[in-house]
């Protein structure tokens, strides 16, 4: 499990450090979408991640597992409070 990553910075730094570790065209697919709201201000929302990279010479599936976003409202915006990825092939 990658996280939990609380607040917009250290969400953001979690994302640019991902970015740049990666090689090749990585894409990152999100599917079976669910948001559940909490309240007016917060909401839960989990996704099924499918990543993969093109390097030119092939394609490969890197990895899979799901993300957990906890969204807080603020200023009129739903914003990431808290990101957590738990991949399916972490030891």
């Amino acid at each position: 499990m990658l996280g939990p990553v609380a607040g917009r910075a250290a969400v953001l730094d979690f994302i640019r450090d991902g970015h740049t570790a990666q090689t090749g065209r990585m894409r990152h697919y999100l599917s079976n979408v669910v948001v559940t709201t909490t309240d007016a201000a917060t909401a839960e929302v989990r996704a099924y991640l499918l990543q993969t990279r093109n390097t030119g010479e092939s394609i490969q599936m890197i990895a899979t597992g799901v993300y957990t976003f906890s969204l807080r409202r603020s200023d009129g915006r739903w914003r990431i409070a808290e990101l957590t990825l738990t991949l399916d092939n972490a030891l």
